[in-house]
């Protein structure tokens, strides 16, 4: 079967025509005042800003550029370097954690950035109740220059866990004046601020001058431009057409489009991948061996190859793909594809004569393309379900809150950040457990890995909490996703932007 992720009836080349001269009025690379835009575009839509709000993944390479991080994760390698912190230390047993920091830094409002404001910072993000800290008893300040994090339990992931979102250090002064409108109105120390958001079309970056290095590069253009445009052949056009620099997140069907063009593009497996989610707190779902019918059912291949127009054809069966530190090939054949298997566990389950499912799809072409897929190759072991497509605030409420919907059409970003993945995965209170129903050996998953004292016992407890995973399926992993990413040859810093989460980092870029 042939089904490309761009297909939803006809293209409307008026549409394309539409985008591109939107994109056109955005100016050229070279302003009048002399001033260098980059012009990028993505196809995903951000709706706000606050590294401590609710997450979608399209926002993350904007604040990459407009928070200073408290820990500088690089995003090609994953490897923890200064940012604000310059050092960082841990004793009584991985319980406290220590960090020496820069001084003479500043918010882009003015605020000043010590100790203090790191350690407010970070409250008011706990305080939104989107991040926590496992064990967190205590932040302190002794003295502007140190920041300390007490915990209850061993926390060796903490150092990865401040290099991701939570440690994206936002001015608690601003937060304080725009109250909920924050995420519209973010203030961080990076090398770059907002200026302009039009949810849904665009967003401008600006150069900010009072910028001091604190783990990021230097801005290397004045302005940073950005589009929001999922049509493909929009997206195709504003590249060829000279309206783009740079785009990511693109169609899975952009590389072949744009082959002989002179637009380079690559196409990248890191470590985001699809998935569905699965509620365990009622229905069918509860029994473990349905879960287990329902991942032996899906030819993981097939539809990898399918739904990225033959980028890849690489299934997933645990948390890290094939290269990186933290994959296991031993797991990687949990899983085969075998309906008759699938049709025995179901009948084992007490489902002889199969079962129908409730199910959502996130409103994008990959997912609600996944959703299409997974239902002809469900069916065929006696499994009915269909994805209904909703964006992502009526699915996710439909699926955590109200309980609508038994599965969800959705992916995963398995970062550097081991703890957030496996903390989100395995325990108990994590905001992707529907209906917060524990995992047999999940949280000792978490905690042994947490109190691991080497490279080696920390891969070897990775090592079981993926087999935790497999076992007891609280997600069920379909195939590490392709990232999209172009640019002209005017652009400079197009390899170097590529993260392993699929996202750009924006500070690598610049133009000729």
């Amino acid at each position: 079967m042939k089904q490309r992720s761009h297909r939803h009836g006809l293209r409307a080349a008026a549409l394309a025509a539409a985008l591109v001269s939107a994109l056109a009025a955005c100016g050229s690379g070279s302003d009048s005042d002399g001033e260098k835009t980059l012009r990028t575009l993505q196809g995903l839509n951000p709706s706000q800003f606050d590294p401590c709000g609710p997450a979608n993944g399209s926002e993350t390479s904007y604040m990459a550029a407009i928070y200073a991080p408290l820990i500088r994760t690089d995003p090609r390698t994953g490897k923890a370097s200064p940012g604000i912190a310059t050092e960082w230390k841990f004793t009584d047993g991985l319980k406290t954690l220590t960090l020496k920091l820069r001084s003479g830094l500043t918010f882009q409002d003015g605020t000043t950035l010590d100790a203090a404001a790191v350690k407010k910072s970070i409250e008011q993000c706990l305080a939104l109740k989107n991040q926590q800290i496992p064990a967190l008893k205590a932040i302190e300040a002794p003295d502007a220059g140190t920041v300390v994090f007490r915990l209850s339990a061993p926390g060796g992931g903490l150092v990865d866990l401040l290099g991701s979102r939570i440690g994206m250090i936002a001015s608690p002064t601003a937060r304080e004046k725009a109250g909920d409108k924050y995420g519209a109105r973010p203030v961080g120390a990076g090398p770059y601020r907002l200026t302009q958001f039009v949810p849904g079309s665009s967003l401008t970056l600006q150069k900010w001058d009072g910028y001091k290095p604190a783990g990021l590069p230097a801005a290397k253009v004045d302005r940073i431009t950005s589009q929001m445009v999922s049509d493909p052949s929009a997206q195709v056009a504003a590249l060829t057409g000279g309206q783009v620099d740079f785009a990511w997140r693109l169609d899975y069907s952009a590389p072949k489009a744009l082959s002989g063009t002179g637009v380079h593009a690559e196409h990248n497996l890191g470590v985001s991948q699809s998935t569905l989610s699965v509620d365990r707190s009622q229905g069918p779902l509860r029994d473990r061996r349905v879960r287990q019918a329902i991942s032996h059912a899906i030819d993981r291949a097939a539809l990898a190859q399918t739904n990225t127009a033959g980028l890849s054809d690489v299934g997933s069966q645990q948390p890290y793909p094939p290269g990186n530190g933290f994959h296991f090939p031993e797991l990687d054949n949990a899983y085969p594809y075998d309906p008759a298997k699938a049709k025995r566990l179901l009948a084992e389950a007490g489902h002889p004569d199969g079962l129908t499912l409730r199910a959502a799809a996130l409103n994008s072409p990959a997912f609600v393309n996944n959703g299409v897929v997974i239902a002809s190759q469900l069916a065929k072991v006696g499994i009915k379900v269909r994805f209904e497509a909703k964006d992502i605030g009526e699915a996710t409420k439909g699926f955590y809150v109200e309980h609508k919907y038994d599965l969800m059409s959705t992916g995963m970003n398995s970062g550097p950040d081991w703890l957030s993945i496996y903390r989100r995965l395995l325990t108990t209170q994590s905001s992707g457990n529907a209906g917060h129903v524990p995992v047999p050996g999940g949280e000792e998953a978490v905690a042994r890995a947490n109190a691991a004292q080497s490279p080696e016992q920390l891969k070897e407890a990775i090592r079981n909490a993926g087999k935790v995973v497999q076992t007891e399926l609280p997600i069920i992993p379909l195939y590490y996703s392709p990232t999209v990413t172009a640019w002209t040859d005017r652009v400079t810093g197009g390899p170097q932007s590529i993260a392993l989460n699929g996202e750009a980092d924006l500070t690598a870029l610049g133009l000729k």
